[in-house]
C-alpha cells in the first residue's frame, strides 16, 4: 500500500514537520486580508501538493518553486507506510541525489550518515525502480504499471478537477493514462494497449506508403523490361571492353546516332520553329487594335446629305463597346497562350541542347581512331548505364516495398478491427464486477452528497478507442458550475480508493481547494463521507481549506474541524504563517 506518514526537512525552523494521520487531514489557511492581496494567495497550501509529488519522485522543470535560489540547500524527507508497521523514507536533496531507507517503525532519520541508508546516491529513474519494488502495489505491477501511474488520482491541485478522468490538463497522449485507468476498473490494460498499438502501426504504414507514392509513378512491369534491356546492353558492353573489340559498339552507336538522336534533334528544331511562328502570330494579334471612329461616319453621311438616324448611332456605340470588351478577353487568352508557349520553348530548347551534346558525344566516339581513347570513352558510357540501372532497380525495390506495405496494412487493419471488438466487449459493465461495484459506489456517494442521479461508464469513440464518461439523468444540474465538476472528480477519486481498499493500493488522496464555492450542505456531506470512508477502509483524506470555506449548518453556526484533524495551520500575518516560513517566493 501507499500511505503518507510525515514530511520534513533539514531546516525545521523554515519547514516544520507535517505528520499525516488516518482519517481527515486538513491544511487550514486563515486569511484576514483582502483576497486580492498577493500574500493571501502565497501561503503554500497548493505548494504542499507539489512538494509531496516531488518527494514521490516526480521530475521537475525550471518553473518549479524548488528551482528558486531559496531552496538550493534544502534536503527533504518523506516517510511512507507501505505495509502494516513497515515504513520507507525517501531522502531527496534538492541539488543532489536520492536515498531510501526501510524501517519497522516511524522514525526521524535525517541525521543518518550516508552509509546508513539502504539505497543511496540514486538517480531519479533508479530511485523510482527501487521504490516501486519496495511498495509492491500488486494490482499495478500485475498490469505492468508503477506506483507513479495512479498518483494523478491521489494529488489534485485546484486546476485539475475539470477533467475527472485524465486529470492533467497538458496535451498528454491517451495511451499514457487510459490503459492504467482501465486496468484499475477491471478492464484489461493489455486490451487497451493492443488497440493503441494497432492504431499506431496503421499510421506508420500509411505514412510509409504515402512517402513512397510521392515518388514518380511507373509500373513495375515497365521498369523490369527497361532493366532487362539495360542489363543486356551493359553485359554486352562489358564483354566488348574485356575483349578490346568495339565493332559491335560502333554499329550500335551509329544506329543510335542516326535513328534516335539525329531524328530527335530534327523533331525538336521543327517544334521550336513551330512555336516561334505561333508566338509571332500572337504578338501581331496583340499589337492589332480595334478602330472605329463614329464621328467620321457621321461626317461622311453629312457630306453626301444623308440623314444618320439616332437609333443607328446607338447601335454603333453598342457594337463598339461589345468589340472593346471582346478585345480585352481575347488579349487575356492570347497572353495565357503566349506564356505557355514560352514555357514549352524553354523546355524544347533544353532537350535540344541535351540531344546536340549526345549527338556530339556519339559522333566523337565513332570518329575516335585511338583504341585506348575509345576504350576510356566507352568505359565512361558503361559506368553511366550502370548508374542508370542502379536507379531503376531502386525504383523497382520501392514499388515492391509499397506492395508489401499495402499487404501489411490490410493485415494491421484486420488486427485493429479485432482489437476494437474485444475492447468493446471487455468494457461492458454487466460483464465486469469491478466496474459494476465502482459505478454503484460512485452513484451512491453522488446521490448522498449532491442529491443527483449520476454514474460513470466507458464507451468507444468513432475511432474505436476507449472513452470514460459521466452520465447524468438531469444534465442541467452539472451545468450549474465548475463546483459540481470538482465534486464529481473528488468522488471518483474516493471511489478508486474504496474499491481497492482490500488490496495493495493507494490509501490517500489530497484535494487542494476542494470546498471552495460549494454549497454548505455539500461541504458538510463531503466531510462526513471522508470521515466515514477513512474509518471503514483505513484511508487518508487530505484537503486544504480557507477559513472562508468553513461550512455553516442550518442554524447558521460554523462547522469547524476537529482539533486533531488540522495537521497544519497557515495565515497571512507574515512569514511565520506560510508553509515555508520565509518571504513569499
Amino acid at each position: 500500500m501507499l500511505k503518507l506518514s510525515k514530511i520534513y526537512s533539514n531546516k525545521e525552523n523554515i519547514f516544520p514537520t507535517i505528520s499525516f494521520r488516518d482519517g481527515l487531514n486538513v491544511i487550514f489557511a486563515n486569511v484576514t486580508k483582502n483576497e486580492n492581496d498577493k500574500s493571501s494567495h502565497s501561503l503554500g497550501k497548493t505548494t504542499l501538493v507539489e512538494l509531496i509529488n516531488y518527494m514521490l519522485l516526480k521530475s521537475i522543470n525550471k518553473n518549479s518553486f524548488l528551482k528558486k535560489e531559496e531552496f538550493k540547500d534544502f534536503i527533504f524527507y518523506l516517510e511512507i507506510e507501505y505495509s502494516y508497521e513497515r515504513f520507507v523514507t525517501i531522502k531527496r536533496v534538492v541539488n543532489g541525489k536520492i536515498s531510501l531507507r526501510s524501517l519497522s517503525k516511524k522514525e526521524y532519520i535525517s541525521r543518518l550518515y550516508d552509509d546508513e541508508w539502504d539505497e543511496k546516491d540514486l538517480g531519479l529513474d533508479n530511485a523510482k525502480e527501487q521504490l516501486n519494488s519496495i511498495l509492491r502495489l500488486e494490482l499495478l505491477t500485475q498490469e505492468g504499471f508503477s506506483y507513479r501511474n495512479g498518483l494523478r488520482y491521489c494529488l489534485r491541485k485546484q486546476t485539475q478537477y475539470e477533467d475527472t478522468f485524465k486529470v492533467n490538463t497538458s496535451r498528454e497522449a491517451d495511451i499514457n493514462w487510459k490503459p492504467y485507468l482501465a486496468g484499475v476498473l477491471g478492464i484489461s490494460s493489455k486490451i487497451v494497449k493492443d488497440k493503441y498499438e494497432a492504431n499506431n502501426k496503421i499510421e506508420l504504414l500509411k505514412n510509409a506508403i504515402k512517402q513512397i507514392r510521392l515518388l514518380p509513378q511507373e509500373s513495375a512491369q515497365s521498369l523490369d523490361a527497361e532493366i532487362a534491356q539495360i542489363e543486356a546492353a551493359v553485359s554486352r558492353m562489358q564483354l566488348e571492353l574485356d575483349q578490346f573489340d568495339f565493332r559491335r559498339s560502333d554499329v550500335t552507336i551509329n544506329d543510335e546516332l542516326v535513328h534516335v538522336v539525329s531524328r530527335k534533334v530534327a523533331e525538336l528544331n521543327a517544334e521550336i520553329y513551330k512555336i516561334d511562328q505561333q508566338l509571332l502570330a500572337i504578338q501581331d494579334s496583340l499589337n492589332t487594335k480595334f478602330s472605329f471612329d463614329l464621328n467620321k461616319v457621321k461626317e461622311l453621311f453629312s457630306e453626301v446629305e444623308i440623314h444618320f438616324p439616332d437609333g443607328l448611332s446607338n447601335s454603333y456605340e453598342s457594337l463598339i463597346e461589345l468589340n472593346q470588351q471582346m478585345s480585352i478577353g481575347r488579349k487575356t487568352r492570347l497572353k495565357i497562350s503566349q506564356k505557355k508557349l514560352y514555357e514549352n520553348r524553354v523546355s524544347a530548347e533544353f532537350n535540344l541542347n541535351e540531344s546536340l551534346e549526345k549527338q556530339k558525344e556519339l559522333a566523337s566516339i565513332l570518329l575516335q581512331i585511338d583504341a585506348f581513347e575509345k576504350y576510356k570513352i566507352l568505359q565512361s558510357k558503361l559506368s553511366k548505364e550502370e548508374s542508370r540501372l542502379a536507379v531503376l532497380q531502386e525504383r523497382v525495390a520501392k514499388l515492391d516495398t509499397a506492395s508489401s506495405l499495402s499487404e501489411n496494412l490490410d493485415k494491421a487493419i484486420a488486427v485493429q478491427s479485432e482489437a476494437e471488438r474485444v475492447l468493446e466487449k471487455a468494457s461492458r459493465v454487466r460483464d465486469n464486477n469491478k466496474m459494476k461495484r465502482s459505478v454503484e459506489i460512485f452513484s451512491e456517494i453522488v446521490d448522498y452528497v449532491l442529491g443527483i442521479s449520476a454514474f460513470f461508464y466507458t464507451d468507444t469513440n468513432r475511432d474505436g478507442n476507449l472513452e470514460f464518461k459521466i452520465g447524468l439523468k438531469d444534465q442541467t444540474t452539472v451545468n450549474d458550475g465548475f463546483s459540481y465538476t470538482r465534486t464529481l472528480s473528488a468522488i471518483f477519486d474516493f471511489t478508486l480508493l474504496v474499491i481497492h481498499s482490500d488490496e495493495s493500493f493507494y490509501r490517500f488522496c489530497y484535494h487542494d481547494g476542494l470546498l471552495e464555492s460549494l454549497d454548505d450542505r455539500v461541504k458538510i456531506k463531503l466531510i462526513d463521507q471522508m470521515r466515514n470512508f477513512s474509518e471503514l477502509f483505513g484511508l487518508q483524506f487530505i484537503i486544504s481549506v480557507l477559513d472562508s470555506d468553513i461550512p455553516t449548518n442550518p442554524k447558521g453556526e460554523k462547522v469547524y474541524f476537529k482539533t486533531n484533524e488540522i495537521i497544519r495551520e497557515l495565515n497571512d500575518k507574515g512569514s511565520s504563517g506560510r508553509l515555508f516560513k520565509m518571504s513569499a517566493f
